[in-house]
């Protein structure tokens, strides 16, 4: 998995919508969807439940959320003791 895929992920999950999360990566939406689709191949199943209304994490959506979550905050604070 790579570091822009888990990045659409968690911005995703957070905002529960591919048009925001686009907007906040400044991607495209189809980009977003895309990214979200090769994901769920490779993992083998759909992280989030998709209808005209409403964008929802699945159960596996949610399991990956609590894995990544953690894990790519604190790379992030590492990254900023780095620059410091």
């Amino acid at each position: 998995m790579e570091m822009r895929e888990i990045e659409v992920f968690l911005t995703l999950a957070e905002e529960l919508h591919f048009g925001r999360a686009a907007d906040r990566l400044h991607r495209t939406t189809s980009h977003v969807s895309q990214t979200i689709r090769l994901l769920e191949r490779r993992i083998g199943g759909p992280l989030f439940e998709r209808s005209s209304r409403r964008v929802a994490l699945t159960p596996l959506g949610e399991r990956l959320l609590a894995d990544l979550g953690p894990a790519h905050q604190e790379i992030g604070r590492a990254s900023c003791r780095e620059r410091v």
